[in-house]
């Protein structure tokens, strides 16, 4: 019958999600989640545990969904509770302090750093993105994501540092940018949709997406990440230079050829070109 799944945090976004993907596989998925009455109906084939240990003790694959700050936590109380040979993984979106709870468990379980890019709206019946950081063996904890997660793209990071560093910008910076345009644009943004063009309807939408995460998740990607509030100092101090030049046509327009030029030019036309295809998909 395939692995014996256990989805520790089932009851929010994401643990939802696994959830489901692995009843649709007709995998034997147990759900557990700390709050009660969090998790909803769920199929035949997925049993709802009482209690952690009794979530976790058969499974093959324990994977825990639950928020950063406790993710250490729960991979340590999971870890006493677990047979020999199991994996536990856990989805954290910073990995400097869960990357160190995974490498002091057991040798007698297989400890799977993993990071899903994409959220809990995403399908599972399209390739999606994991991130990976191994801890032990990365042939090993490779090959049994790839068997896991069979629709996967994996991608392999050497370190959780090198992965907190990219994190801080790829979500941190993202997040906090689109946080203060939603602030700035807050009492407006109603007027402002009904008669915008392109640009702003799809930032707009950005961020409003954004704004729909849990205030815990965007605490960590910002506040919880190290390497993040550097790439926020850098950003509040160039915007300033910008904000600054834009005083005069001149200083904004020398500006933004400086910028351009960072950039290929292939690059941001065929930018330009996927920013229309996904406004016509949406419309479609």
């Amino acid at each position: 019958m395939g692995q014996r799944i256990a989805i520790v945090g089932a009851g929010g976004k994401m643990g939802s999600w696994f959830v489901g993907y692995f009843a649709r596989r007709n995998s034997r998925v147990t759900a557990y989640d700390a709050v009660q009455g969090s998790i909803g109906p769920v199929p035949d084939n997925v049993f709802v545990a009482a209690a952690l240990a009794e979530c976790v003790r058969d499974a093959d694959f324990v994977i825990v969904c639950v928020p950063v700050q406790l993710t250490p936590k729960v991979i340590r109380e999971c870890s006493r509770h677990m047979k020999p040979g199991a994996a536990i993984s856990e989805i954290s979106s910073v990995k400097h302090q869960t990357f160190r709870a995974l490498a002091k468990i057991s040798h007698e379980l297989t400890p799977l750093c993993i990071h899903p890019m994409f959220g809990p709206g995403a399908s599972d019946k399209k390739q999606f993105k994991l991130l990976m950081i191994p801890v032990r063996n990365k042939e090993i904890e490779l090959g049994l994501l790839r068997e896991t997660f069979e629709e996967a793209s994996i991608k392999v990071l050497p370190s959780a540092k090198e992965h907190d560093d990219a994190i801080a910008v790829i979500l941190g910076l993202t997040y906090f940018m689109n946080i203060v345009f939603a602030k700035v644009v807050a009492k407006k943004m109603d007027v402002l949709k009904e008669i915008s063009g392109t640009t702003f309807g799809i930032q707009s939408m950005l961020a409003e997406s954004v704004l729909t995460d849990e205030p815990s998740l965007i605490s960590a990607l910002i506040a919880g990440n190290p390497s993040a509030a550097g790439q926020i100092r850098k950003y509040v101090r160039e915007a300033a230079g910008v904000a600054k030049a834009a005083s005069n046509g001149s200083g904004i327009e020398k500006q933004v050829r400086q910028i351009k030029g960072l950039h290929k030019g292939q690059t941001l036309q065929s930018s330009y070109k996927r920013l229309y295809e996904i406004v016509e998909t949406l419309k479609s």
